[in-house]
């Protein structure tokens, strides 16, 4: 009788393993996501949001000095802006945001866009669908997957800094040739790092042996989130990064944002110019 009983607690062990170690589906993982940043009726009753912080920016293959400066991210329903202001002459402030209707980037200087500027100029869809700050928006993409008819796919695992991750594959709507990969830690589900990567074929020389000696153009966006806390009954991040690589037939070029968030406000109202500060600027 006693070994019937720890038979049947074995069976019972491996029976729960086996549900445990079963593969999340993509949806799944969104969904746990979601319930990680708060309950669903304080997420719905949270209609803006805004934070403030210190930016440092390195200028890493440059080795030029270190920027400082303040950054700001804002957001109400699908609307989102992210502005920084700087130390340096020649990068005095960056500003990109979405007005519900079009994506909008500002000149750092004049007619002058960043690397980044230009980036997320060529690739709107990471403004128009939010993807760009995560959480730290209202309009964070993943919250509204329907409307923005997007899809999530994948649902695997891999380390990220000796930590399991859950992977998934994001994809918007009309497709990109951007590939995007979100990740989530496996414990809490808090979303921890995007990857947007793009790959640029080789340029074609004038004659068949010039071709041969240009490179493929492959950039790199990487951002990374951590420090989470709670604000206003939602668990947040504090730390937030973005690093932004491209590569090819002129070298490497990199260049890290870095943010610590201090200080959290909600449900505030905002002018419409908030969300397109520079609009005489934009193209």
């Amino acid at each position: 009788m006693f070994n019937k009983i720890l038979m049947a607690a074995f069976v019972a062990g491996l029976a729960a393993a086996a549900v445990t170690a079963q593969k999340l589906k993509a949806e799944e993982i969104v969904a746990k996501h979601l319930e990680s940043i708060g309950s669903a009726e304080k997420r719905a009753a949270t209609t803006s949001m805004i934070a403030v912080g210190d930016a440092t920016v390195v200028f890493v293959t440059q080795k030029n000095q270190t920027a400082l400066g303040r950054i700001v991210v804002a957001s109400s329903g699908p609307k989102m802006f992210l502005g920084m202001n700087l130390n340096a002459v020649d990068y005095p402030q960056e500003k990109f945001s979405f007005d519900g209707k079009d994506a909008h980037v500002a000149y750092v200087r004049t007619t002058e866009r960043s690397t980044l500027g230009n980036f997320l100029l060529s690739n709107k869809s990471l403004l128009e669908d939010s993807l760009m700050g995560g959480t730290l928006f209202t309009s964070w993409s993943l919250a509204n997957l329907t409307g923005k008819k997007a899809k999530v796919s994948g649902g695997g695992t891999k380390k990220i800094d000796g930590k399991e991750v859950y992977v998934v594959d994001y994809s918007p709507k009309g497709g990109s040739d951007v590939n995007i990969t979100m990740y989530f830690d496996k414990e809490t589900f808090r979303h921890v790092r995007c990857e947007y990567k793009r790959i640029s074929s080789a340029g074609i020389g004038l004659r068949p042996e010039q071709s041969s000696g240009y490179d493929e153009t492959r950039i790199k966006l990487t951002e990374d989130y951590g420090d989470y806390k709670d604000e206003g009954g939602l668990m947040l991040p504090h730390s937030y990064s973005i690093t932004y690589s491209i590569s090819g037939q002129k070298g490497t070029n990199e260049v890290q944002w870095k943010f610590i968030l201090t200080e959290f406000a909600f449900n505030q109202k905002f002018d419409d110019m908030t969300f397109n500060p520079d609009m005489k600027q934009d193209d």
